[in-house]
């Protein structure tokens, strides 16, 4: 229906706007009404909208969400939807600006990553591929841009060796068909081809595998180029001749300084053991001190030292010496106001003791005065000061008494903050003996609780058993639910091991999903049946996981420490018995005393 009456025409279009329905808006208003009025589209075309998508059209889309987006752009103007346009061009602005800080976008990115892993490379074997994608995460893997360009120049290298190659078959294949008549020339060719690959190869080795080690020796480095030189000159059987004395010369050369560097590394460890050794005994009193020390002294002392050992005592220590650090901080405030109230007291002391020397002579001058008088009044007044004196020296004693409780009151309460705070010391101290996530102890707390309890049991003579626990199905279970899930079966079973045995008992983490336990005077009988007690207890509640409910059980071997026996040969007879505890059927605790 066309019409120029304007009433007619606005009411018509609010109709035709209900029928479509689209929302009152002036946009859609205007549209439906020119339309109605029979206005030409071009002279409703938004200028702005399509000078806007012909300038994203012409830049280059490989995102596939750009793509997409541009798609949008395009129907929302084709539609009219004008309102629609502000953010579909907000969004395209984003998604470019992204791409362009991108060296490559990440799904394609990813996808070649995964197609030059796959490839297979003599060049290039899985392990070097595995070393150096892992020296990228590590080095960039906050830096999301940076990590990007250097994911791309990685896999570019590993993809060129491969293209290489692709090359020189399909060439090979095409001379194979074109010259069927000279088969000769091409063996000798390829056999050029192969002895040139070996030489990459082995300059590739050279350095990628050793020249990165020489950064700290400048003085290998020109040998090191002089090898690769006469490396990269070889021609002839001649040349190879010559070229491994010099090979084998670098070689020697660089294992000599690996020699220095190891025995280096063992001066430094040897000197710092001493040095913490002389630290531990100058302040044998200090216990935190102490326990830090030891804690370095094992690590130091270790065959294999890691850097994860390091990280995690380096982690711990932080911990330690953090709450160490404000505990100590408040035992030297307890201290100094403990000695500022023992200065008061004393000076309280010392005025007490004044002011009764000085009331200890004024009586002895009234006897001297009531001995010389004879006159009644003169012995009133002396009478008089007699009592003033006595009354003042019975105020200043009673004051000085309620000062001097009060003294002993706040030396008391300070001498229990002072108590407290080294209750404190001591337990942060000991967190270093702790197994981060349950809070039993860890391997080094378990050592020197495992060394104490043998001497125990030699001076006592009574038994000493061990039990070692192993969680079962427990990969099952991390596989299923989640690693997270795992560490709160571990947090659950030893909070029920605090809970369900005695307080003589050790708890430690051994590794993994394995706990030991020592206990002291028992027998292995006695053993036995507190371990199989503690599994009733486990059994009889259920732990849940994502809502389901799961019945965790464990297998244990239980062994009892013989005279000369150290804490490895107890701990592996336990680890025996386990082994068939698990092989039985699980759940349930075998002995290592009986065969």
């Amino acid at each position: 229906m066309t019409t120029h009456n304007p009433i007619d025409t606005a009411r018509e279009t609010l109709k035709q706007l209900t029928q479509r329905k689209l929302l009152p808006t002036p946009d859609n208003f205007e549209r439906v009404y020119s339309e109605i009025m029979g206005i030409p589209v071009d002279a409703r075309t938004n200028k702005l909208a399509d000078l806007l998508l012909r300038a994203y059209e012409s830049l280059p889309a490989e995102d596939a969400s750009a793509k997409i987006a541009i798609a949008k752009l395009r129907r929302a103007i084709d539609d009219e939807k004008w309102e629609l346009v502000p953010q579909l061009t907000l969004e395209l602005a984003d998604l470019n600006s992204r791409n362009r800080q991108l060296t490559q976008n990440w799904g394609s990115l990813l996808q070649d990553l995964m197609k030059a892993w796959e490839l297979r490379n003599p060049a290039l074997s899985q392990s070097y591929k595995q070393a150096a994608l892992e020296r990228v995460l590590l080095s960039f893997g906050n830096t999301p841009d940076e990590l990007n360009e250097k994911l791309h120049n990685l896999v570019k290298s590993w993809l060129q060796p491969a293209a290489g190659q692709d090359e020189e078959q399909e060439t090979g294949t095409a001379r194979n068909n074109t010259e069927t008549t000279v088969a000769t020339p091409v063996h000798e060719t390829n056999d050029g081809d192969r002895s040139q690959v070996w030489k990459d190869i082995f300059d590739y080795t050279l350095k990628f595998g050793i020249e990165p080690r020489l950064v700290h020796y400048p003085e290998l480095s020109q040998h090191f180029s002089d090898t690769r030189t006469a490396l990269a000159s070889i021609s002839s059987s001649h040349d190879i001749d010559n070229f491994f004395p010099q090979l084998r010369g670098f070689l020697i050369r660089l294992e000599l300084q690996a020699q220095d560097d190891e025995r280096l590394v063992t001066g430094l460890s040897n000197l710092m053991q001493l040095m913490l050794q002389n630290v531990a005994e100058l302040n044998q009193s200090d216990s935190y001190l102490v326990g830090q020390i030891s804690g370095l002294q094992q690590i130091l002392a270790q065959p294999n030292i890691s850097i994860q050992h390091i990280y995690q005592l380096e982690a711990s220590l932080k911990e330690v010496i953090h709450k160490q650090g404000k505990l100590k901080h408040s035992l030297d405030e307890a201290t100094s106001s403990l000695r500022a109230l023992l200065d008061t007291f004393l000076d309280k002391l010392s005025l007490m003791s004044n002011s009764t020397g000085d009331f200890q002579q004024r009586l002895h001058s009234h006897s001297e005065n009531i001995r010389s008088t004879r006159d009644v009044n003169q012995l009133n007044s002396i009478l008089q000061s007699l009592l003033s004196d006595t009354a003042d020296m019975q105020t200043n004693l009673s004051e000085s008494h309620g000062e001097l409780l009060a003294a002993r009151n706040e030396v008391h309460s300070a001498q229990q903050r002072i108590s407290e705070l080294e209750q404190a010391l001591e337990a942060a101290s000991a967190k270093i003996k702790e197994d981060q996530l349950t809070g039993a102890y860890n391997r080094r707390g378990l050592e020197e609780h495992f060394e104490r309890e043998i001497s125990r049991a030699k001076r006592s003579g009574q038994p000493l058993s061990v039990a070692l626990i192993d969680v079962d199905n427990f990969k099952q279970l991390n596989d299923r639910y989640g690693h997270l899930t795992g560490d709160d079966v571990l947090k659950y079973l030893v909070e029920l091991m605090h809970r369900s045995m005695r307080s003589s008992d050790i708890v430690a983490r051994f590794g993994g999903e394995e706990f030991v336990v020592l206990l002291p005077d028992t027998g292995i009988s006695e053993a036995i049946e507190l371990v199989q007690r503690l599994q009733r207890e486990l059994t009889k509640n259920f732990f849940l996981a994502n809502q389901d409910r799961l019945v965790v059980t464990f297998s244990a071997g239980v062994a009892q420490w013989h005279l000369g026996e150290c804490d490895t040969d107890v701990i592996e007879r336990a680890d025996g018995a386990m082994y068939r505890a698990k092989l039985a059927g699980k759940n349930r605790t075998l002995s290592a005393e009986t065969p």
